[in-house]
């Protein structure tokens, strides 16, 4: 099931397609790596499906927000974006959901191609095309937060 696109970026701001500026503040909804993969290769589904319900009743007050992803564990980049993606993949049907940050121990080598932060993109768009993602000091076609 593909979403339609809700936002744009332009300039390294959020706007709703066809209209205004979105502001960000508030616009989080934290979630970490060790909630949703507590164990190494072992999901917490329970938390994922509790996850999916809070932003299914978000949809449904026309709210929105972008998952903050947060890298909370000792392992590789790799990992964190595959569990992230399995995030996505559980909560694929929520419009709620804008996007996901990137945290910065993703983008402390830069965006280029092959870099973390460029994986982290590739894999969460293959079937996530509707996806803004935001961060830190954001390359054009990122939302920037501050």
């Amino acid at each position: 099931m593909k979403l339609e696109k809700v936002f744009e970026v332009k300039d390294r701001v959020l706007y709703k397609i066809g209209g205004e500026a979105v502001p960000t503040t508030g616009m989080a909804k934290t979630v970490a790596w060790s909630q949703v993969e507590p164990v190494a290769e072992s999901y917490d589904e329970a938390f994922l499906a509790a996850l999916r319900e809070e932003l299914k009743a978000l949809e449904e007050d026309k709210k929105f927000v972008y998952i903050d992803a947060v890298f909370d564990r000792e392992d590789a980049a790799a990992a964190f974006t595959a569990a992230m993606k399995h995030c996505a993949r559980r909560i694929k049907d929520c419009v709620s959901v804008a996007g996901f940050s990137i945290p910065d121990a993703l983008t402390k080598d830069g965006f280029a191609e092959g870099s973390s932060a460029a994986e982290f993109i590739a894999e969460l768009s293959q079937k996530h095309g509707q996806y803004v993602f935001f961060c830190k000091n954001a390359p054009e076609g990122l939302v920037n937060l501050r």
